[in-house]
């Protein structure tokens, strides 16, 4: 699923907070517009009250109740707003003018309460309206309010606050929806890169990122990437090519040198005839240490000529066992051939069985303790397993990541020959094959397994 690396992305997660920030101005504006238009709703009733008042003033009405109670009797018929409700109270309290059933008893007290700090501006709210208007005394004693009933004109406004929020809400998904395929191409990209880069770090050294010069960013980094992937790649293979050249240029001088020191070893007595021997043994060292530099390369650069042939599980593993057999023997170790004779895969079969040789090699070297070693090849889900299972002490999980590199060994003994380039090599010539080399701790015990993947076999 692309959800959860989705919300990883940064241009997602920048929209998303845009969106929520637009949320959040949606919600906190339906209050405050409702607010808004209450105050100018209010003032603009406030006005029409007052311009009321200063009618009836005029008029001089406000001396008795029950004449200002006539006159709005007599004029009940002009006003044409249901809205408009006017209330006359005498000095007791007693509703002279007005609607009874439109006035609770408890908003009479309220009127009444009012009574000494009139003229006022009283809002009073019951479950089907809200009185808004202007409590004025009378000479008389009496009372006067003159209100509006401005629920159903504030029901009619709040559609406003909502329609602000309903539209900042679609700015939300909008955003949303708009960001959505930019950040989708822009996970692409990356996801892209990180895939270019880790199939590097795994030996495919001719990957490259794919970029268009758009002039974006990323478009930029994946120009840049490619320019640090080639010089990288360049360098390493001056640095392999040295190596191998060297490796070339003394072996040459280092046999002659070895032959001069056999002939020589002929034609002297037996203290000298040890010196000369040791001397010998440690060229030879150095022509075997020359000629892995030298077949690593070739393997690491593609140098070395490889061809996928029809490949039976059992035999290879049959040659292996015949060639390790007689070392296995003089340190008390069984070896064990586990595979299915008919099973067959595609493979170079040189560089496999070198490889499985260098592996059973190791087992044999640092393992010695084991009483059996099994090789094993086994098919898991169309993928070729090649396995080597010692019972030694195994690798501790800290250094298996660096025994693959060169020269790298994890024993200081010196009477464990080697020169740490026997997993390098197995390494190389996995990769060579587009496998994965991968080292699992059997307590006791260590396997080496060379997974050659589905599209590489038959």
């Amino acid at each position: 699923m692309f959800i959860k690396p989705l919300l990883h992305s940064s241009s997602f997660r920048q929209a998303a907070t845009i969106a929520f920030i637009c949320l959040l101005i949606s919600s906190a504006a339906i209050p405050i517009c409702d607010h808004v238009l209450s105050n100018i709703m209010k003032s603009h009733v406030r006005g029409m009250i007052f311009e009321n008042f200063e009618n009836q003033k005029l008029k001089g009405l406000f001396n008795s109740s029950r004449l200002l109670a006539n006159q709005l009797t007599t004029n009940y018929q002009l006003d044409t707003r249901k809205d408009h409700f006017s209330f006359i109270l005498d000095r007791q309290d007693q509703l002279l003018y007005g609607q009874q059933a439109t006035l609770t008893r408890n908003q009479i007290q309220t009127l009444s309460h009012n009574r000494s700090n009139a003229p006022k501006i009283l809002s009073l709210k019951s479950k089907h309206s809200e009185l808004f208007g202007l409590l004025t005394p009378l000479a008389d004693g009496g009372l006067y309010f003159n209100a509006y009933n401005i629920q159903p004109m504030l029901q009619q406004t709040r559609i406003i606050p909502l329609m602000t929020g309903a539209g900042l809400l679609a700015i939300q998904l909008s955003i949303l929806l708009i960001s959505l395929p930019f950040s989708l191409h822009n996970l692409f990209r990356v996801n892209h890169i990180i895939e270019a880069l880790e199939q590097y770090a795994q030996g495919k050294h001719d990957v490259r990122v794919n970029y268009k010069n758009n002039g974006d960013e990323f478009g930029q980094l994946g120009k840049e990437i490619n320019l640090v992937l080639s010089r990288t790649e360049t360098l390493m293979g001056e640095v392999r090519t040295i190596t191998s050249h060297v490796a070339h240029e003394l072996r040459t001088p280092l046999t002659r040198l070895q032959h001069k020191l056999i002939n020589l070893s002929e034609k002297t007595d037996e203290h000298e005839l040890q010196e000369l021997e040791e001397a010998i043994k440690e060229t030879e060292q150095i022509q075997r240490l020359f000629r892995s530099i030298m077949r690593l390369s070739e393997v690491e650069t593609g140098q070395v000529s490889h061809q996928k042939n029809k490949i039976n599980a059992y035999d290879i593993l049959h040659e292996a066992y015949e060639y390790y057999l007689p070392l296995a023997e003089n340190l008390d170790i069984q070896l064990n051939i586990v595979a299915n004779k008919k099973y067959h895969f595609y493979a170079d079969k040189i560089l496999i069985f070198q490889a499985i040789a260098n592996l059973l090699d190791n087992a044999l070297k640092y393992a010695p303790d084991s009483k059996i070693i099994t090789l094993s090849i086994e098919s898991s889900l169309g993928n070729t397993l090649i396995k080597v299972s010692d019972q030694g002490k195994g690798i501790a999980e800290e250094d298996q990541s660096v025994v693959t590199k060169r020269f790298k060994r994890l024993t200081s003994k010196q009477d464990v020959f080697g020169h740490g380039l026997g997993l390098t090599l197995v390494q190389a010539i996995t990769t060579l094959h587009n496998g994965e080399l991968t080292l699992i701790n059997n307590h006791p015990g260590l396997t080496v397994c060379i997974a050659l993947h589905s599209n590489e076999i038959n």
